[in-house]
């Protein structure tokens, strides 16, 4: 089997959502789409919007600005047959790695907000009253 029908299973689909549902990390998260946008053969790349196209993905803002050009795309586009189910394939992928860093990112916000203050903001914040 290519990796080109590999992908349109369903099972395969489903093990790259649990790769990135198991990931702790924002690091983790970017290593997930690399892997995944490497298993993608140059021809089916070639089958997005040239607009919409994978480029080397570093950090979160990579796969932001890659989520946002793919889910405006596909609601506004009008393709049809493998062009369409390349550019979905390719959005589900994006869209639920967007999810899994904002959820990271509330994550670290709310662990931000529960850690008792240091040593030296407690002396500055009694020195205050």
């Amino acid at each position: 089997m290519s990796r080109a029908q590999g992908a349109d299973n369903p099972g395969l689909m489903l093990s790259w959502f649990h790769q990135l549902d198991r990931a702790a990390s924002v690091p983790e998260v970017i290593n997930v789409c690399r892997e995944y946008l490497a298993t993608w053969h140059p021809e089916e790349l070639a089958l997005l919007p040239a607009e919409c196209r994978p480029g080397r993905i570093k950090n979160h803002a990579d796969v932001e600005a890659l989520h946002s050009c793919l889910v405006e795309e596909y609601r506004s586009n009008r393709l049809t047959g493998e062009r369409y189910s390349t550019l979905q394939r390719m959005t589900s992928f994006v869209v639920r790695a967007s999810v899994r860093l904002a959820q990271l990112q509330a994550e670290a916000a709310v662990e931000a907000e529960e850690m008792p203050p240091s040593a030296g903001e407690r002396s500055a914040s009694v020195r205050e009253q």
